[in-house]
């Protein structure tokens, strides 16, 4: 979730001209966005590791399934859909009932939001992924369906290829991390109990996110397009994320207690992703006044990020003190 607010606020920072921020802040600001674009496979992954351990083996368990998953993050992601569409139409005074519909049926209230989207459609299919998993060459299926699947993202941004979908299917983008999710919570894990992990987890860390760096530069001096250099949706941050995910693992089994402060963050995590855009926007907004801050990024990221967490933190906090835990849980997320 840290991750998650650092790479929204790094997004803040760019204007879409290269000397927005200077020349050292822009590479800065690649370097740094590479870093943080294992945010969200992780996210996939740790929704497919829960996901695992509620076994679907009749319709009925199917249907449980769905009840209690797409309950809990739909209506929310509802609640504050409507507030912030409806905060847009009176700011705009227009109301355009097809634009709004179209906005709640692709998450595009506030453009984290797509994520949840994406979820359903995870959680719509699980028991198909889990049908997969099954079969000897089930990782490998989807694996394969992955990388053709980034295919289509790159001909799209990099060529302008459009493809036209009868439907909206983010799914497709993060369906590998969901499926590695399932695997490592339905089974142990050979990756992470292999001889010598360790040796190699560093190393692969460091390499992958080189070739996500070079990637991203290329994408942007070569293709002109700092949009693609700075979205997790690229072969080499994909590889990236994986080596994340099972660094991830390798550290979770073997620390068993961790900083009251990441299990508050961990706690309140669904909460602080349904608010963090507005405010991180307000403190971005107040950051980008000082003009010192703000040519120095490395200090303006640390404080927009810090504050933005430190903001949700306590909406949230003070939120499930004040108000009946169910409605805090069931409606607002938190």
């Amino acid at each position: 979730m840290i991750a998650v607010i650092a790479a929204h606020a790094s997004g803040a920072a760019y204007s879409g001209e290269y000397s927005s921020t200077g020349k050292w802040n822009f590479f800065f600001l690649l370097t740094y966005v590479q870093l943080l674009l294992f945010a969200v496979p992780a996210l996939v992954f740790m929704s497919g590791y829960w996901s695992s351990k509620r076994p679907i083996e009749s319709l009925q368990d199917y249907r449980i399934f769905l009840i209690r998953k797409l309950s809990r993050i739909l209506i929310p992601y509802l609640f504050w859909s409507f507030i912030l569409l409806g905060y847009a139409a009176v700011r705009t005074q227009n109301i355009d009932v097809y634009k709004i519909a179209l906005k709640l049926l692709t998450g595009r209230a506030c453009y984290p939001y797509y994520f949840i989207i994406a979820l359903v459609q995870l959680y719509i299919i699980t028991p198909l992924l889990h049908y997969i998993n099954r079969k000897q060459y089930g990782l490998i299926l989807v694996l394969v369906f992955s990388v053709m699947s980034l295919l289509a993202v790159y001909l799209s941004r990099v060529y302008n290829i459009i493809w036209h979908l009868p439907i909206y299917l983010p799914f497709y983008s993060w369906i590998m991390f969901y499926e590695i999710g399932l695997l490592m919570g339905t089974r142990r894990n050979k990756a992470t109990t292999a001889k010598n992990i360790n040796f190699y987890v560093l190393p692969a860390l460091i390499i992958s996110m080189l070739i996500s760096e070079i990637e991203a530069i290329m994408l942007v001096f070569k293709y002109n397009n700092l949009y693609f250099a700075i979205s997790p949706v690229k072969y080499s941050t994909f590889l990236y994320s994986i080596c994340v995910i099972i660094a991830f693992v390798l550290v979770r089994e073997r620390l068993k207690h961790w900083p009251r402060f990441l299990v508050t963050i961990g706690n309140y995590s669904f909460g602080i992703y349904l608010i963090h855009i507005p405010v991180l926007n307000q403190v971005a907004g107040f950051a980008q006044k000082s003009n010192v801050v703000f040519s120095f990024q490395p200090l303006y990221q640390f404080i927009v990020v810090a504050l933005t967490l430190l903001t949700c933190l306590i909406i949230v906090g003070i939120t499930r003190r004040l108000l009946p835990k169910p409605f805090c849980v069931k409606v607002l997320g938190f």
